[in-house]
């Protein structure tokens, strides 16, 4: 590990840069918690994808939103926008979630003092604190290695050690208005609000080598439905809409 010794008082604004796929963003949500508790005056500020915005709105442990898009620009210009959008917050400290190069060279163009991350993808040289890479990686759960970026945060700062004891909390507070926003949708669709309500997403828009086959979605929505009288419901994305049908199709 490398750079200067951080202070608490050098942390007053913080960016986090989330993980790009929804399932990784909701694999950091325990981090981000700690990261609260850790830190809790410092102006917390998380920049993700804009898919991913929408799982953190009106989230306790987060102060705002940073929506990166690059959806209609060229990479340079891309890049570039996005570093004017973290140089003009004047962020103290930057926590770099996902393991490639890209975030930590944005935030080194955009002048943040203290960058933190993983050693990996050759970024070292970026970042002021490369963090090795867990010898537990691969056997325990995803949300421990951003788990891990937070507690060796805390080492550096305070030499304490309870954020590596802490037991990984996902949950999500949703807003009234959203709850009927929600609801809403649901009538809509001619969902039964009476019944316990399960939502499957067999898709995955990054890997389809990471999704379970439709036959078995199908099949365990049939035991929801029949042993635990759930309405189920398919989410995912228009490129998912395919292996949604699929499932469908094969459910009674």
């Amino acid at each position: 590990m490398t750079g200067r010794r951080l202070l608490l008082g050098e942390t007053a604004r913080v960016v986090v840069r989330g993980a790009n796929w929804v399932g990784d963003a909701v694999m950091t949500v325990p981090a981000l918690r700690e990261l609260r508790r850790l830190l809790p005056r410092a102006h917390l500020t998380l920049a993700t994808r804009a898919w991913a915005s929408g799982l953190f709105a009106g989230a306790d442990f987060i102060d705002d939103i940073l929506t990166i898009d690059d959806s209609r620009r060229g990479r340079i210009r891309a890049f570039a926008h996005e570093v004017r959008l973290w140089r003009a917050q004047s962020f103290d400290l930057a926590i770099l979630f996902p393991n490639a190069f890209a975030p930590a060279l944005v935030a080194r163009a955009a002048g943040i003092p203290a960058r933190v991350g993983y050693a990996t993808d050759g970024r070292s040289v970026l970042l002021t604190h490369a963090l090795p890479l867990p010898e537990w990686r691969g056997t325990r759960h995803e949300s421990f290695y951003y788990l891990n970026v937070v507690a060796e945060l805390e080492r550096l700062l305070t030499g304490g050690a309870t954020v590596a004891r802490a037991e990984p909390r996902f949950d999500l507070r949703a807003s009234e208005e959203a709850r009927r926003d929600v609801e809403e949708l649901l009538r809509a669709s001619g969902a039964r609000l009476d019944r316990p309500l399960v939502a499957l997403c067999p898709g995955s828009t990054n890997s389809r080598a990471k999704r379970w086959p439709a036959e078995r979605f199908a099949a365990l929505g049939d035991m929801l439905s029949e042993r635990a009288g759930a309405e189920v419901i398919l989410v995912g994305s228009r490129g998912e809409r395919e292996v949604s049908d699929e499932v469908a199709g094969r459910m009674n």
